[in-house]
């Protein structure tokens, strides 16, 4: 390279490079210049651009603790399946891929500690003893434990009122008392995992809607009775509410999903042990937010079921709960679990003048915790003389069309048996002497943050969460049924009573129940705010 009229060597811009060559003064000045530049470019470019959004990395810790756990409850292959009066087999042949599971959430603020469990089974029942050994092992107050079950048809049980006539118990209860207690274990287990892995967490919660119920009430009519089925033109409660719980970083750590529907997709033709349609709600979430363990907290779906049911076919259950779990999954993945919005910082030239307005994190969420519960006294069903004559007459009526088929097809035999076991027990249950004593039902409710949740055992009609929704001084309020604590059975709303069938058929309650429980859950809610 030629410069001033002779051959100099250079072999590049820096300064070492530059071999103590006279120009090299004016090669690191113009080197130097260069850096400088860069710099400043480089600084302005990094100020102005916004490369990570602000999310809760960036937020200060909002009180709340969150630890989640999850437990494999399948049973094994042949264990009783007897939950439907019609069905002609006792066994399972097999397990559903989606599993069965119980999975654990516990929460706490430093000062209360809560745990709540989601698990695919009808009910709860007899889990007193697991709610003990999870609180003595967790430091958990008993009477913040709240067990709920997704209400699956599908699972194991031994029910003596169902299935073939004539069953051994003494061949199937010892393996179904074996699994309750393993479940328990288990379920306990989860509880005191979870409690272990508690961490700093932000929630916040969102409402949509879902699609895959309806009311499951047909009316009467002057040639058929009442039954379960679909019913177009009955109330149906569709809102679908979900929490999001996010870990110090944002990461995904929990999704709460409650809905409302029977867990009566598979009926009495299935031979397999399955969670039904709230199977595949949990995965979907999961895959749509990795990291995230999802709880599915069933609803107020006494009389609530699914748009497409009565089959054995797998598929029907896995397509609906996909199409929930959708559905839930793009509402968690809107929420926001700190307090964010839009900040305008700015404009930028581009093709259009462009404002910048990046989302910046302005603090976090509340997350205190409160609880309150109360047993309500409600009156107890009765009925008149002239009900129990009626119900008296069925049975008889049933006892003729059994002898008619006793000798015939095997289905019809079937059928003939299972209507005479249905009214001989409702004419036992009515016939019953009069307590004057009221029921006892418990409702719990729990705040976290600026979001609540409503329990009580049974199968209370979608309306009263509705209602207690409604009135709920709570941004977003969750309300399940199938829980444990006192009470149990359907809850029915009192018009619903005049139009019998098999929900008001069989309730313990008395048409005035369903108001009392609105106005205690409503009233426990404002207590918390």
């Amino acid at each position: 390279m030629k410069r001033n009229g002779g051959d100099r060597k250079y072999t590049g811009w820096w300064p070492g490079s530059l071999n103590g060559d006279p120009g090299s003064k004016l090669n690191l000045m113009i080197h130097t210049r260069f850096l400088v530049l860069a710099g400043s470019l480089l600084a302005a470019t990094a100020g102005f651009a916004d490369v990570v959004e602000q999310g809760p990395k960036d937020s200060k810790h909002s009180g709340l603790l969150a630890g989640v756990a999850r437990a494999d409850i399948s049973p094994p292959v042949g264990i009783a399946q007897l939950n439907w009066g019609s069905q002609t087999h006792v066994e399972a042949v097999g397990i559903d891929p989606a599993g069965m599971y119980a999975t654990a959430l516990v929460l706490s603020d430093g000062k209360s500690k809560f745990a709540m469990v989601d698990i695919d089974s009808l009910s709860i029942r007899n889990m007193d003893w697991v709610i003990k050994q999870a609180s003595e092992r967790a430091g958990i107050p008993i009477a913040h434990i709240r067990l709920g079950a997704t209400h699956t048809h599908s699972g194991p049980a031994y029910q003596r009122e169902k299935g073939p006539v004539g069953t051994d118990p003494n061949r199937y209860l010892p393996a179904i008392q074996a699994y309750e207690r393993a479940v328990g274990d288990k379920i306990a287990g989860a509880i005191i995992e979870a409690n272990a892995k508690l961490r700093p967490a932000h929630a916040y919660g969102g409402k949509g809607t879902g699609t895959i119920n309806i009311n499951r009430r047909v009316r009467g009519t002057s040639k058929t009775p009442p039954a379960v089925g679909t019913n177009p033109d009955g109330f149906v409660d569709r809102d679908l509410i979900v929490f999001r719980i996010d870990d110090e970083k944002g990461g995904p750590l929990a999704v709460l999903v409650n809905f409302q529907c029977h867990g009566t997709t598979l009926t009495f033709e299935n031979k397999m042990i399955s969670p039904d349609w709230t199977g595949m709600v949990r995965p979907t979430v999961e895959r749509a937010l990795p990291g995230a363990l999802c709880l599915y907290f069933q609803g107020a779906a006494g009389n609530q079921g699914p748009i497409e049911g009565g089959t054995g076919d797998l598929t029907v259950a896995h397509r609906l709960g996909t199409i929930l779990g959708h559905q839930a999954a793009a509402l968690a993945l809107q929420i926001e679990t700190v307090r964010r919005e839009p900040v305008l910082e700015g404009f930028a030239e581009s093709t259009a003048f462009a404002a910048r307005q990046p989302w910046r994190v302005k603090g976090p969420r509340t997350g205190s915790l409160a609880f309150a519960s109360s047993v309500v006294e409600v009156p107890r069903r009765t009925y008149t003389t002239g009900e129990i004559a009626r119900m008296a007459a069925e049975v008889e009526d049933a006892r003729k069309r059994l002898a008619l088929v006793a000798n015939g097809a095997a289905w019809e035999r079937y059928q003939a048996e299972a209507r005479l076991r249905r009214f001989e027990d409702l004419l036992k249950q009515w016939q019953s002497p009069v307590d004057a004593s009221p029921r006892l039902v418990e409702v719990q409710a729990l705040r976290i943050g600026e979001m609540a949740l409503v329990a009580m055992p049974g199968e209370p009609f979608a309306e009263i969460g509705a209602a207690v929704r409604a009135k709920s001084p709570f941004a977003f309020t969750m309300f399940c049924g199938y829980s444990s604590g006192k009470g149990g059975d359907y809850m029915p709303i009192a018009s619903e009573y005049a139009h019998g069938g098999y929900e008001v058929e069989r309730t313990p309650y008395g048409p005035e129940a369903a108001e009392r429980v609105i106005q205690s859950a409503i009233a426990l809610l404002r207590s918390l705010r």
